[in-house]
């Protein structure tokens, strides 16, 4: 399998996963901003942050608009100026699939593209301006048709594992990232219980996360903010957790590699696994007692360490040095 197809695989589950993961957040925010008192500020500006935007956005909107929801939300979804809007992740995801077209299955470009349609010729932008959950909910429905025309129309083999393994990477890094957005709207999290806003927007954090359902099957009683962020962190069977995610790219990765003993892949393994240790080491007492922004820190830049290991190592390894010519003897 060469490099280009690779990449392209990788790449375009990391997309699909961005647009769906943006589409669930603004969709949440859209019921949290009115079931909960929070300060203008906050009801809008924290989805910009954790998408990793707030100084573009800044630049070019101002500081102001941080507090419209307008503003942020055709930021985050039509404005192609923005490098992780739906629009932008959505075309890049199309034009990963189209240059792999002979990879994926016709029923995956099917899906994709008229998904693309919808966005781009006026369908798409009406239901936007009619009815806003209604849009989120027909975004996310339409990446979760792509996951499952992939999973069930494809060969499992080489390509399906690096888009699995793009797609878990990413999972992993939104669900940290969201995770955040709870420091950046109230602080550092409380061990002593919560106030009504704080369990209102715990409870969104898990909806944002399609948490919600699984979280109460495990934990009965008053939500609490270190119950939350260890589900959400550290649930082995939850699908959107951190560890999980990890744990299942750990499987990609290693389906991806050569035989046992090549140094293809050998950084990205070794980081991913020291990344899982850290995590299987961990408590949802310990993250809280010693600070849950600085812990998310730290797994965000270890989850980007991770891919950008695994870009060197995949599908832009440095060209090996040439070795120095010899002067004929004799």
């Amino acid at each position: 399998m060469i490099s280009r197809v690779a990449e392209a695989c990788y790449w375009l589950h990391r997309y699909m996963e961005r647009v769906e993961s943006t589409a669930r957040m603004l969709e949440v925010n859209l019921s949290l901003v009115l079931d909960a008192g929070v300060p203008a500020l906050d009801r809008w500006h924290p989805q910009v942050i954790v998408c990793g935007e707030a100084a573009r956005f800044e630049e070019l909107h101002g500081g102001e608009a941080a507090a419209d929801r307008e503003v942020v939300q055709r930021y985050l979804v039509w404005d192609e100026r923005n490098p992780v809007s739906i629009i932008t992740s959505l075309r890049w995801a199309r034009e990963n699939a189209r240059t792999i077209r002979e990879t994926i299955s016709l029923e995956v470009w099917e899906v994709l593209n008229a998904f693309w349609l919808w966005m781009t010729e006026g369908k798409g932008e009406r239901l936007y301006a009619r009815d806003r959950q209604a849009f989120y909910e027909r975004v996310k429905s339409r990446c979760h048709a792509f996951h499952g025309t992939t999973h069930n129309t494809m060969l499992h083999e080489r390509p399906f594992d690096f888009m699995r393994l793009g797609m878990l990477l990413e999972r992993a890094g939104q669900t940290a990232r969201m995770l955040d957005v709870k420091y950046h709207l109230l602080g550092p999290t409380r061990s002593d219980g919560e106030s009504a806003v704080e369990a209102i927007q715990w409870l969104a954090l898990l909806r944002s996360c399609s948490a919600s359902e699984a979280f109460f099957k495990r934990h009965q009683g008053a939500i609490t903010g270190p119950a939350v962020a260890g589900f959400l962190l550290l649930e082995p069977a939850f699908p959107r957790s951190v560890l999980h995610c990890l744990d299942r790219a750990w499987n990609f990765l290693r389906r991806v590699r050569p035989d046992e003993g090549s140094p293809i892949g050998a950084r990205s393994a070794a980081l991913l696994a020291a990344l899982l240790e850290s995590l299987r080491g961990l408590t949802p007492e310990s993250v809280v007692a010693g600070g849950l922004h600085a812990e998310l820190t730290r797994q965000i830049g270890a989850i980007t360490e991770v891919c950008s290991a695994v870009s060197g190592d995949f599908f832009d390894p440095p060209v090996p040095a040439a070795e120095p010519r010899r002067e004929a003897v004799g």
